[in-house]
């Protein structure tokens, strides 16, 4: 049987909104209220305090860069650390990341991080933080530098592989938390969190080449 065509109403003021654009207002709407004055503080204080928990449970960061931008904390299994714990990862320089491989988790402190960029390009920020770290890198024996991120299109600029999140709750859960994160620290607040609309994936790279994609020339 056909569906009846509804009845045109003196009281309609434009097209239906369907589901999915009306999850889409709804999630604008939900990003624009927590990058409200009273709101971004508030996010702020989430990932301050987010940051705070994961040092108490897993330590200081064994290795940090020259202005504290970059913090890596030594994980001993890489699958302790990976949605994928069973699955081995063979990266862009050909480097097979194992399960029982140690590697060092990778952090970007926020608040130090926009400190700095008000003076310099960010790009021109992490390259110099990078390059700081290859000197305390050389000699070590963890396998990568690994993470999870939503910036995809910057991490691989930036010489890492990306490796999808297996789905669920989780998934959701980071990715928003990533976008938390963003909406807390980047000038641009809410504008710059609706710009990345993919979901959060793993990041990955090998010490040896990211010690040779920044090792000093000169």
């Amino acid at each position: 049987m056909r569906s009846q065509e509804p009845v045109p109403s003196h009281f309609d003021t434009g097209p239906v909104v369907t589901g999915r654009s009306a999850t889409t207002v709804v999630k604008r709407l939900g990003w624009n209220l927590l990058g409200s004055t009273l709101g971004r503080p508030l996010a702020l204080g989430v990932c301050r305090l987010m940051s705070r928990n994961l040092e108490r449970r897993r330590g200081a960061p064994m290795v940090e860069s020259r202005r504290g931008v970059v913090r890596l904390l030594r994980i001993e299994k890489f699958s302790d650390l990976s949605w994928s714990p069973d699955e081995p990862w063979m990266l862009k320089d050909g480097v097979r990341l194992e399960p029982p491989d140690p590697v060092l988790e990778f952090h970007i402190a926020g608040d130090r991080f926009i400190e700095l960029v008000r003076a310099a390009r960010w790009r021109t920020v992490i390259r110099q933080e990078f390059h700081s770290l290859v000197p305390l890198l050389q000699s070590r024996d963890e396998i990568a530098l690994v993470g999870s991120t939503i910036l995809r299109r910057q991490v691989t600029e930036f010489g890492a592989s990306l490796r999808e999140l297996p789905p669920g709750i989780h998934k959701s859960l980071d990715t928003f938390y990533r976008r938390l994160i963003l909406l807390a620290f980047h000038p641009s607040g809410v504008k710059r969190v609706l710009l990345e609309r993919q979901p959060v994936a793993e990041a990955a790279i090998s010490r040896q080449e990211f010690c040779r994609l920044y090792q000093r020339t000169a």
